[in-house]
């Protein structure tokens, strides 16, 4: 994520939260379907993709390129993945890519643009949560994380997304392949794994409400660091959400046990 602490930025974050909230329960396949390995999509989208585009310049343009196809389908496809509440703001998607399209570039065209990339990444997100098991996911959340931090270290990540901001899409169409607002940045990746950690806490309201908390605040957090550097790894507020949402579901287990020793005492007396 690149940009002064100012309204953009606080707006990226914003979104990064929404991700996390507006992920439906995945539910699991039999557990003979499912399989852990799923749950490093996070490291190779995020890890992976800095690594790739920036040994081979060209895919940028192929990325910039699908996602602007792409992104458009995976957003109308979100009425069978976002919470109810949400379901205008998929059955509408059309009209948001009319916008991003249409409207001169600024604040409401990046608007429609990014909420698109939302509802994307929130189908991505709970496919994911669907086909690998929970501990592979927060193991995914955490690796990608750490990569993400250390790439950010090495100046791995900087070059890509100034050529990603750069990128123009085919035949005039909106840009969609990072959130943007008036200058701000954020990856596609950084979504997408808010959408891996909504589908983790999404069958719980108190670790989804933790973990929408938690990204919110680590992302505010986090943006003080523009003081003294230009780049931040967004990947950073997720992990947090996902520390927010391990203590809730902490307190709600040893509740859950202590109800368990009550009636067990209740029954031996």
């Amino acid at each position: 994520m690149a940009v002064p602490y100012g309204w953009p930025f606080v707006t990226l974050v914003l979104l990064q939260a929404l991700v996390v909230l507006l992920v439906r329960d995945p539910g699991q396949l039999p557990r003979r379907y499912r399989h852990p390995v799923v749950g490093l999509l996070p490291l190779i989208t995020i890890g992976g993709g800095v690594v790739v585009l920036g040994a081979v310049p060209a895919a940028v343009g192929w990325v910039t390129d699908f996602a602007a196809l792409a992104v458009p389908v995976l957003a109308l496809a979100a009425v069978l993945h976002v919470r109810r509440a949400a379901l205008p703001l998929a059955v509408f998607s059309p009209l948001l890519w009319l916008a991003a399209w249409r409207l001169p570039n600024g604040p409401w065209a990046d608007f429609a643009a990014d909420f698109l990339i939302v509802l994307a990444a929130v189908v991505l997100g709970r496919l994911t949560g669907w086909i690998a098991p929970r501990a592979a996911l927060v193991a995914g959340i955490v690796i990608a994380t750490v990569v993400d931090i250390w790439q950010v270290l090495q100046m791995q990540v900087q070059p890509v997304a100034l050529a990603l901001g750069q990128a123009e899409p085919p035949r005039g169409l909106p840009g969609l392949q990072q959130l943007e607002m008036v200058g701000a940045t954020m990856g596609w990746g950084d979504a997408y794994l808010a959408a891996v950690l909504g589908a983790v806490v999404a069958a719980s309201g108190r670790a989804t409400i933790a973990a929408v908390f938690g990204t919110l605040l680590g992302g505010l957090s986090l943006g003080l660091l523009f003081n003294v550097v230009e780049f931040v790894p967004a990947t950073v507020p997720v992990a947090v959400g996902l520390l927010g949402a391990g203590l809730v579901q902490r307190q709600e287990i040893r509740h859950w046990l202590q109800c368990a020793v009550g009636r067990l005492r209740r029954q031996t007396t």
